[in-house]
């Protein structure tokens, strides 16, 4: 149990995993999203898996979630077998089994993923192993039919019950017919404005209106810090706004707000 718990830490800290090609942020054309995830994650050892010898093969579970441009919110999870002393590998060396990984896309379907096994003997000192390409090999509702793939960066810390880190999943999504929404919301009001204080007053409370569209969802959710009708200092502060829509596209506007002391 300990060996296993030594070799997760170590092999969460250097896995370095290719998967295709791609880049991020928009869509060639209808029905390819150049996909950019990156998704935190935590990690637990959970035993030898099921069907081998034991302390031959041992399972680590990862999930998380979050917000993916062209998609959505994103929560994904997977399993993957880790083989000690794998067939061919001099002592001490292990291999990393072929597993599957899901992305669930909040209200709207699945994508099924493909993660190769490691070709080579990995070893706990092997900072960056390579890994053969990654698949996207189907997924469920509008997600159905879905191919591609591209490259998985795996990075991680050492956490007080096993492990997190950040898989950053780069490359081509397809789906036949599927028109992804890559276009963030319109922000409305982010202005900047100038007010002055109360005699005596070295504080004021300040309120604005910023608001935001989409072209798909409409009205979306604007959140600013600081928020309206909050106390500003005099000088000037600066008040950072973002609008989110359902298909995780963001954006932000910076205005500033200027108190001017009493005359």
């Amino acid at each position: 149990m300990l060996a296993a718990l030594v070799l997760f830490a170590t092999l969460v800290l250097v896995a370095v995993v290719p998967v295709a090609t791609g880049g991020a942020g928009s869509a060639a054309d209808k029905g390819t999203l150049r996909l950019r995830a990156v998704l935190p994650w935590e990690g637990r050892f959970i035993g030898d898996c099921s069907g081998t010898p034991p302390g031959a093969v041992f399972c680590y579970r990862h999930a998380g979630r979050g917000v993916v441009p062209g998609l959505g919110m994103v929560s994904h999870s997977y399993a993957y077998p880790v083989e000690q002393n794998a067939s061919g590998c001099p002592a001490g060396f292990y291999r990393v089994r072929g597993y599957t990984a899901r992305f669930t896309v909040a209200d709207k379907g699945q994508l099924h993923l493909a993660v190769p096994g490691s070709p080579q003997c990995l070893s706990t000192n092997v900072l960056e192993p390579t890994y053969p390409p990654i698949k996207i090999t189907g997924g469920s509702g509008v997600y159905a039919g879905a191919s591609g793939g591209g490259t998985l960066t795996h990075d991680a810390r050492y956490t007080s019950t096993g492990a997190a880190g950040t898989d950053t999943w780069i490359g081509n999504l397809i789906v036949p017919g599927l028109e992804f929404d890559v276009t963030a919301p319109v922000l409305t009001g982010a202005a900047g404005k100038t007010v002055r204080a109360p005699k005596g007053a070295t504080r004021v409370r300040v309120t604005y209106t910023v608001t935001a569209r989409d072209e798909v969802d409409g009205v979306v959710p604007v959140s600013c810090r600081p928020r309206s009708n909050s106390s500003f200092k005099i000088g000037r502060t600066v008040v950072t706004c973002s609008a989110t829509d359902t298909s995780g596209n963001t954006r932000t506007a910076k205005f500033g707000v200027t108190v001017k002391p009493s005359q």
